[in-house]
């Protein structure tokens, strides 16, 4: 009898293990995370919602990432493009039928156009073991550098195979793809959170430069960046 016992309690605990690593994802190299963004109400009693952006969509494929903003349904558009390889990022902007690029290489200390005027995030040294969305996360509380009293989560992961996700971007101290954070630009604050992570095939393609994009200059395409934000 304690034998039959002993047989049906092994039996529940596999099942209850391999329950378990099924609903645990495996790390992933490529695919897509699509982020929501949330504003607070002041910002919301001040801004229509309708002309603030959305959301935020990471396609990833061998390390190269390009990160998309969309604003009023696609009319306004901003990527980032990283392509370790090559030790670049491209940034791309869209305004309606205007469309704009800038390349740069990876500089120590230098943000692409988008973070030019963010400054940079500090974290606390406490950091806690996290469960999100099924992945196994870290979570710590981060400032940005000109605002203490400010602090906001950051939730990141390492069961996204991305080497060097934040590298030149405010969140170099963050050794993890992140999957919750906030942004600043200007006044505007807004917490970005993963809905989804799906893994998907990512076409090369997703990491050039449309030929019909315009190359200009850094200073140029920051200006340009910083009076959207206005």
């Amino acid at each position: 009898m304690n034998r039959i016992v002993n047989q049906i309690g092994l039996a529940v605990v596999l099942l209850l293990l391999s329950s378990c690593i099924s609903k645990s994802p495996k790390k992933i190299s490529e695919g897509r995370i699509e982020y929501d963004i949330e504003y607070d109400t002041l910002t919301l009693s001040r801004i229509d919602k309708k002309i603030l952006p959305s959301s935020l969509i990471v396609r990833f494929c061998n390390n190269n990432t390009i990160n998309t903003i969309d604003v009023l349904s696609g009319a306004v558009t901003i990527s980032i493009i990283s392509q370790p390889s090559k030790k670049e990022f491209t940034t791309l902007l869209k305004v309606f039928n205007k469309k704009l690029y800038h390349s740069e290489p990876y500089t120590n200390g230098h943000y692409p156009a988008l973070y030019a005027r963010i400054p940079k995030v500090n974290v606390d040294t406490l950091v806690k073991d996290y469960d999100y969305i099924g992945y196994k996360c870290k979570k710590v509380m981060g400032y940005f550098a000109d605002n203490l009293e400010s602090k906001f989560e950051i939730i990141y992961t390492k069961q996204i195979a991305i080497d060097n996700p934040n590298l030149n971007t405010p969140f170099e101290n963050i050794d993890g793809v992140m999957l919750g954070f906030n942004l600043r630009f200007n006044n505007l604050e807004m917490k970005l959170k993963a809905r989804n992570v799906a893994k998907e095939n990512i076409n090369a393609d997703a990491f050039k430069i449309p030929e019909d994009y315009k190359k200009v200059d850094f200073q140029t395409m920051t200006d340009l960046i910083y009076l959207l934000q206005q």
